[in-house]
């Protein structure tokens, strides 16, 4: 069985060899929702047990796949998301106490996700006196003082 992805569909094509025209007849014989990552239950009567097993496994693949790549969207949009978050907060969104909650559990499993990945928390920036690029006194410790 070959299954392919035409349009907003995925067809399951059965080929069976035609004496008549002395070649392989391609015949459709299911079609599922672009996006289908669970076998259906209904509509795949059709299917003998091998064309089953056939479209679990790509199904399973094509599963696996779409999870792999949210993950990697979610991974590289989430400072994004935190920024939008706590401007929200910030300007006076209203979260129940079971979000809030959720909030500060989520960025405890994100923490702990880091750190074991071996991503060191960042030092704290302190906060002091603005330094003036023009004046050759705040140019830090390493540079050479004025005469």
């Amino acid at each position: 069985m070959q299954i392919r992805e035409q349009g907003r569909k995925i067809q399951c094509i059965r080929t069976v060899y035609d004496k008549a025209i002395g070649r392989g007849r391609q015949t459709v014989i299911a079609t599922l929702a672009r996006y289908t990552t669970e076998m259906p239950t209904t509509g795949l009567g059709e299917l003998t047990e091998a064309e089953r097993e056939t479209l679990a496994e790509w199904l399973a693949k094509r599963r696996e796949a779409s999870q792999k790549s949210q993950e990697a969207y979610t991974a590289m949009s989430a400072d994004r998301w935190l920024v939008t978050l706590g401007k929200a907060i910030r300007e006076g969104q209203e979260l129940r106490p079971e979000q809030a909650a959720a909030i500060w559990h989520g960025m405890g499993e994100v923490g702990k996700a880091l750190r074991k990945a071996g991503h060191a928390k960042p030092k704290a920036v302190r906060k002091g006196k603005p330094v003036d690029p023009a004046d050759p006194k705040d140019q830090g410790e390493g540079a050479p003082k004025g005469k």
